[in-house]
């Protein structure tokens, strides 16, 4: 079986607009004889345009599949590319992130850089500078960087590999400026920061395929910046370790933010609002339901389920129309919770109208309705606030 890191030329884009004919086009003839090689060439082929039929991302997705399956580093990450960003298949960072750890494991040094940028925006994992110093300590040795960590040499050649925390700071220190800048911060969008970061020039699309242009190479050397060692070595094998100096971790405090997204206490706020409208929905409609109910009833006709249980009818209707559609933007459990509460609470009102002592309402199904609803909406307060939204911050800010 040919080598999984055969390349059909030292320049990435060499092959790209190749024209492909006969075997070269069959996946399924490419697939069985183990052609990494060609199975690469045909997704370039899919992706320029170059194959019969133009271009076609779906073709080309499926190549790398069949490529990654064979063991392809740079597949692997390319079929990464295409979960973390959505459009052929549908967005999943789960999926995504997975399959960059699978292809930086490999070998691949922009998956190495792409999970270093997971770790240093807080996209998919939770913010984590130490982890994400790893990741781009691991790349710069598999791209053959000498450069002594927190020299002035090694930061521009991290930013040449698109580390984001350090593309940002040669941004913000006007090491880069005009056209410097923006190669950089491309370089950063196409290795997770356009998940981050998306503006009018440079939107997912074009972020997408210049990744995919980069994953096509396997190794970064067209990449690497002039003082890197030959990137042909062998890589040096060394257990990774969080940072110990203090280069390291001024470094991890100067990557500038994006836009920050919500807090948490917005995202449950949100939510409550959300929660509200459900209820007060629910209430409308359980009161014209029971009312529509009664006139049955009075007519002589019989409620399916419930007979002539018309004080049945408000609960239920209350319950489908406020309570469950919580489920909608709260988690699983905080709802479950809220539910306890709620009935903790109705218990309580519906023991406190049989004592005499607090009769809020004339009709004791109508209290313990009101405490259950009043105890379920203040625990959905209290658990969204401490996160228990399905929606969460995306990151966390950090001085």
């Amino acid at each position: 079986m040919p080598d999984p890191r055969r390349e059909e030329s030292d320049d990435p884009e060499a092959n790209a607009d190749d024209v492909l004919s006969g075997d070269a086009l069959d996946l399924d003839a490419l697939r069985a004889r183990g052609d990494v090689g060609g199975l690469l060439a045909l997704a370039r082929a899919h992706r320029s345009g170059s194959a019969p039929g133009g271009r076609d991302m779906a073709r080309c997705l499926e190549a790398y599949r069949a490529a990654a399956d064979l063991g392809s580093a740079d597949a692997e990450y390319a079929v990464a590319l295409f979960c973390m960003t959505g459009g052929v298949v549908a967005q999943d960072l789960k999926e995504g992130a997975a399959r960059l750890r699978v292809a930086a494991d490999k070998g691949s040094v922009p998956a190495k850089v792409y999970v270093g940028n997971l770790y240093e925006l807080g996209i998919h994992y939770k913010a984590d500078p130490e982890k994400a110093d790893v990741w781009y300590r691991n790349a710069a040795r598999s791209a053959g960087i000498d450069a002594a960590p927190g020299s002035t040499e090694y930061a521009e050649a991290l930013a040449e590999l698109g580390c984001a925390r350090y593309v940002l700071a040669q941004v913000e220190s006007g090491a880069a400026s005009g056209d410097d800048k923006a190669r950089l911060l491309q370089r950063a969008r196409a290795h997770g920061y356009g998940l981050r970061m998306k503006d009018a020039t440079a939107g997912d699309r074009p972020t997408f395929l210049d990744s995919l242009q980069g994953a096509d190479a396997g190794a970064t050397a067209t990449n690497a910046p002039a003082s890197a060692a030959d990137p042909g070595r062998p890589e040096r094998q060394r257990a990774t370790t969080t940072p110990d100096t203090k280069s390291a971790r001024a470094a991890a405090g100067q990557k500038a933010a994006a836009e920050p997204g919500p807090t948490r206490a917005s995202i449950g706020l949100a939510a409550f609002g959300y929660a509200l409208l459900f209820t007060v929905a629910g209430v409308g409609a359980g009161y014209a339901a029971s009312l529509g109910a009664r006139e049955l009833v009075a007519r002589g006709t019989e409620l399916p389920g419930l007979g002539v249980r018309t004080d049945l009818v408000f609960p239920i209707v209350l319950g489908l129309v406020g309570v469950l559609p919580a489920w909608l933007v709260y988690r699983l459990g905080t709802v479950l919770k809220a539910l306890v509460v709620g009935a903790f609470l109705g218990a309580i009102g519906w023991v406190a109208w049989g004592t005499g002592q607090a009769v809020l309402h004339a009709l004791r199904p109508v209290q313990a309705v009101a405490f259950g609803l009043a105890g379920f909406l203040a625990a959905l307060l209290a658990l969204g606030l401490a996160g228990g939204t399905k929606a969460q911050p995306t990151r966390r800010p950090r001085g």
